[in-house]
């Protein structure tokens, strides 16, 4: 399977959007007015002790979130696809159309831990930067 990728965003401008990780689906790809409908209502608390939590809420549930940033030597980015393929065999066409280097991840049910997925995988990325420094 062959993989385009296209790069529309600029790599070395200071623009980076804002990037919320959401634990549910929404059918809508694309922009949305988080500025004006969502980002008003979080509240930066302490929680249990731990500091850097968020609180919101989505569609009347209560939200409980917190940011991570992007590991240095690594960049965030959205990627969409243009038209997905039919099969696996057939050419990908991807789009890289913007850049971040926070995202704020957020949990229904449960305060962010170390645990949490997203929180993992930026460990590995540091872990596999750190394996393939070695010489």
């Amino acid at each position: 399977m062959a993989l385009n990728i296209q790069q529309l965003c600029d790599w070395d401008s200071d623009q980076y959007c804002i990037v919320h990780s959401m634990p549910c689906k929404i059918n809508h790809n694309g922009q949305a007015n988080v500025t004006g409908f969502f980002t008003p209502y979080i509240e930066n608390k302490e929680l249990n002790g731990c500091s850097g939590v968020s609180e919101s809420s989505f569609r009347g549930y209560p939200l409980q979130g917190k940011k991570i940033v992007i590991p240095v030597g690594f960049k965030g980015i959205v990627v969409s696809e243009t038209k997905k393929p039919l099969t696996d065999v057939e050419e990908r066409n991807l789009v890289v159309s913007k850049k971040f280097c926070e995202i704020t991840y957020w949990n229904w049910d449960c305060f962010p831990v170390s645990d949490d997925s997203i929180n993992q995988s930026m460990d590995w990325l540091i872990l596999s930067k750190m394996i393939h420094e070695i010489e």
